[in-house]
C-alpha cells in the first residue's frame, strides 16, 4: 500500500529506529526524516524559502508548478504557513518554519494524516493509521467501528481506527514544536464568498484540476455515468486530450435517463470513446468476489468498495484494456456541487425567515408534514452539538425505540442512531453511550447541525476514495482521480453557504452558473438524478457469502451486537427492506478490514540501513 511516514525529533536520538519496510528516503535533516513507499519521484515536490528559513514538502496529486512551491514556502516564512495546503491537487504538505513542522493531510480526507509519541518525546506519523498500529502493537478500536455502524453524526474528531493512534483531522496540521507537546492547529478557512465569485473561481479552477491529469501525454479514462459530476469531468477532459469513457448500467439503470444523457454527451465529443458495460451481460453485481476475504486487497479504512468489487473490475475493464494510466472520476459532486438541506443552520445565523421558508419547501419536496420539521429547526437554535451528542448518549443506554422510516425532521439535528442501533447488546449499548459521551465533552458548540454532516458527509467521501483508489491501484494498476476532492476546490465550493449552492426546484445551480459554455449543455439543466439499486439484486445472489462473514461476526464476538438481530436485518434487507441497508454495507465492509488486518511489524517496518545510520 502506498504510504508516507517520518519522525520528528528535536533532541538527537540515542538509537535510530526502524524504516518502513522498502521506503524510499525523502528527508533527513536530523529532526524530520521521512519516507515514501510506492511513491514516484514526480510525486514529491520541495521548496526552501529564499531566506532559507521555511521549507516545503510536498507528497502526492500536487498539481502545483515549482514557482507556485516556492512561492509557498517564501509564504510560510513570512508566517502564512497554511498556503502550502491550498495548492492544486491533493496531496500530504510538510511546511518547516524554523524549528517547527507543520504536517497536513487534504481538506477532503482522501490524504489522512495519523501519529504517536513515545516516551522519549519523539513522534512518528504516517498517512498510514495501520502502519502506525504495526509499530505501536496497537489494536483495533471495536468502539469506532461500532459508532460507525449504528449512529450518524458521530465525528471521529482526533481518534483513528485503532487505540492510542491519534488523527489529525481534515481541515487540521499537526504542529511539533521545540519544548512543546504534539498539537492539531486548524488551518484559517476561507472567508465567506458570494455565489457569483464562487461561481467564477470555480469556472477557471476545475478546468485546470482536470486539465493537469488529462495533459499526462499518457491514455486516460474516465467514468461517464451521464450524470453532472462524471460527465462535467469527461468533458472537460474531452476538450485537452482525446479519452476512453466508460458508463456502466445494471438493471436498474439501462433504462434511466443517465444513460440516454452519457450516449449524447460521447456523440458530441469526437475524442471521447464511450464503452457501455451492463452488468447484466458481464455477471457483475454487488457483494460479488468476497467469497475468498484475504484476496481482497487491504485498505487503510474499512472500505465500502469492497462490496462493489466485481463491478468495478466490469466497469474499469475496457480503460485497462486501452492502456489508461489515469482513471477520472465524479466522486465528490455531491459534496461540492450540492449541498445537505440546511434550514436550521441558516435559522441559526440569524436568517430565520428564509430559514422558516426553506422548511416548507423541504417538507413538501420530501412529501411531509412541516411541523415536525419547524419544530426541530427551532429548536436547533436553542441546543447545540454538544447536548445533542448526550441526548444521544442517553438514548443509546436507554435503548429507546427507534424510528424505521426516514425522519425529515433529521434534517435540523446533528446526530442519531441508525436503525442498526437495534443490534446493540446490553454491553454495546453501554460502551457506544460511553463513547458518545466523551465525544460530547469536547464537541463544537458553534457548529450548526447541517454544517457538521456536511463536513462528515465530505471526509466520508475522501476515506472511501481513497480505498477506492488502493484497491484499484492493486487489483489493476490504475490510479483513479478525483478533481472534485481538490483542497481549492473543496475550499472555493464550500466558502458558499448551503443554502445557496443547494435551492428548492433546482439541482447543482453552482455547476450550471460556473461551466456553462464549458461543458454539455442538457446536463447542466438536469432536474433528475438516477437512484442506483441494483444492490438487492447482488445480495439475494451473494446472501450465503454475507451470512457467513456476518454469523463470525468480531463486533459479535466482542458481545457488543447481537448476531442473531444482525441477520435478521440481513434477511429483510435481502428480501427489499431499505432501512438497514447502509448498516449492513458498513459491518461487511468492517469485518472483512478486520479479516485482513496487517499489523505484524515486519509486515510494514525494517531496521534502518547502516548507511543512513552513520551519514
Amino acid at each position: 500500500m502506498r504510504y508516507v511516514a517520518g519522525t520528528v525529533t528535536h533532541t538527537p536520538p540515542l538509537t535510530t529506529g526502524p524504516r518502513p519496510r522498502g521506503g524510499h528516503e525523502i528527508h533527513d535533516d536530523g529532526t524530520l526524516r521521512a519516507w515514501t513507499v510506492e511513491y514516484g519521484a514526480h510525486e514529491v515536490q520541495r521548496a526552501l524559502s529564499r531566506d532559507g528559513t521555511a521549507e516545503v514538502i510536498l507528497v502526492g496529486d500536487c498539481l502545483a508548478s515549482a514557482d507556485e512551491v516556492r512561492d509557498a514556502a517564501d509564504a510560510a516564512a513570512r508566517g502564512h504557513w497554511h498556503t502550502a495546503s491550498r495548492l492544486h491537487g491533493s496531496y500530504l504538505g510538510i511546511v518547516r518554519v524554523g524549528r517547527t513542522l507543520r504536517i497536513a493531510g487534504s481538506r477532503a480526507a482522501s490524504v489522512q494524516v495519523h501519529w504517536v509519541a513515545d516516551a522519549a518525546g519523539s513522534v512518528t506519523w504516517s498517512t498510514s493509521a495501520t502502519a502506525l498500529a504495526a509499530l505501536a502493537g496497537a489494536a483495533p478500536d471495536p468502539l469506532r467501528l461500532l459508532a460507525e455502524v449504528t449512529t450518524w453524526g458521530v465525528e471521529p474528531g482526533g481518534d483513528g481506527w485503532f487505540d492510542g493512534i491519534h488523527r489529525v483531522p481534515p481541515g487540521t496540521a499537526l504542529t511539533l514544536a521545540p519544548g512543546a507537546p504534539p498539537q492539531v492547529e486548524r488551518l484559517p478557512l476561507p472567508a465567506r464568498t458570494s455565489f457569483a465569485e464562487a461561481a467564477a473561481a470555480l469556472r477557471h479552477e476545475l478546468p485546470l484540476a482536470v486539465g493537469h491529469r488529462a495533459l499526462s501525454g499518457k491514455p486516460v479514462s474516465a467514468d461517464l455515468s451521464g450524470g453532472v459530476d462524471s460527465s462535467t469531468i469527461t468533458c472537460l477532459a474531452a476538450a485537452h486530450t482525446d479519452l476512453t469513457a466508460v458508463t456502466y448500467v445494471d438493471a436498474a439503470m439501462a433504462d434511466q435517463d443517465d444513460t440516454r444523457y452519457a450516449a449524447e454527451i460521447a456523440a458530441a465529443y469526437p475524442g471521447i470513446t464511450r464503452h457501455l458495460v451492463d452488468g447484466r451481460l458481464v455477471g457483475s453485481r454487488h457483494f460479488d468476489r468476497l467469497e475468498e476475504p484475504a484476496s481482497i486487497p487491504f485498505t487503510d479504512a474499512p472500505a465500502l468498495s469492497v462490496g462493489t468489487l466485481g463491478i468495478l473490475g466490469a466497469q474499469l475493464a475496457p480503460a485497462i484494456a486501452a492502456g489508461s494510466t489515469g482513471h477520472l472520476t465524479g466522486w465528490g459532486g455531491d459534496n461540492v456541487l450540492d449541498a445537505i438541506a440546511s434550514p436550521a443552520d441558516r435559522y441559526r445565523s440569524g436568517d430565520r425567515i428564509a430559514a422558516l421558508l426553506d422548511t416548507y419547501r423541504l417538507a413538501r419536496d420530501r412529501r411531509g408534514a412541516a411541523h415536525p420539521v419547524l419544530r426541530a429547526v427551532t429548536a436547533s437554535g436553542r441546543s447545540n452539538h454538544s447536548r445533542a451528542l448526550a441526548d444521544l448518549a442517553d438514548k443509546v443506554l436507554a435503548g429507546t425505540a427507534l424510528r424505521v422510516l426516514p425522519d425529515t425532521a433529521d434534517v435540523a439535528r446533528w446526530c442519531g442512531r441508525l436503525t442498526a442501533a437495534r443490534w446493540l447488546t446490553p454491553a454495546g449499548r453501554t460502551a457506544l453511550a460511553d463513547l458518545v459521551g466523551t465525544r460530547a465533552a469536547v464537541a463544537d458548540s458553534a457548529v450548526g447541525p447541517g454544517e457538521l454532516r456536511e463536513r462528515l458527509a465530505l471526509e466520508a467521501t475522501g476515506t472511501e476514495h481513497a480505498a477506492l483508489d488502493t484497491l484499484a491501484r492493486t487489483l489493476w494498476g490504475l490510479p483513479m482521480h478525483a478533481p472534485y476532492l481538490d483542497t481549492r476546490i473543496v475550499d472555493i465550493c464550500h466558502a458558499v453557504p448551503a443554502w445557496e449552492r443547494r435551492r428548492a426546484g433546482d439541482f447543482k445551480p453552482l455547476a450550471r452558473a460556473a461551466l456553462t459554455g464549458l461543458v454539455h449543455a442538457p446536463v447542466l439543466t438536469r432536474r433528475t438524478k438516477t437512484a442506483f439499486n441494483g444492490v438487492y439484486d447482488g445480495l439475494r445472489v451473494n446472501a450465503h457469502v454475507l451470512r457467513d462473514l456476518l454469523a463470525s461476526s468480531a463486533l459479535s464476538d466482542a458481545g457488543l451486537i447481537d448476531p442473531g438481530a444482525v441477520l435478521a436485518s440481513l434477511d429483510r434487507t435481502i428480501h427489499g427492506s431499505p432501512a438497514d441497508l447502509g448498516s449492513v454495507h458498513a459491518l461487511v465492509a468492517a469485518e472483512l478490514w478486520l479479516t485482513n488486518l496487517p499489523t505484524a511489524f515486519t509486515t510494514w517496518w525494517e531496521p534502518t540501513p547502516t548507511r543512513e545510520t552513520l551519514r
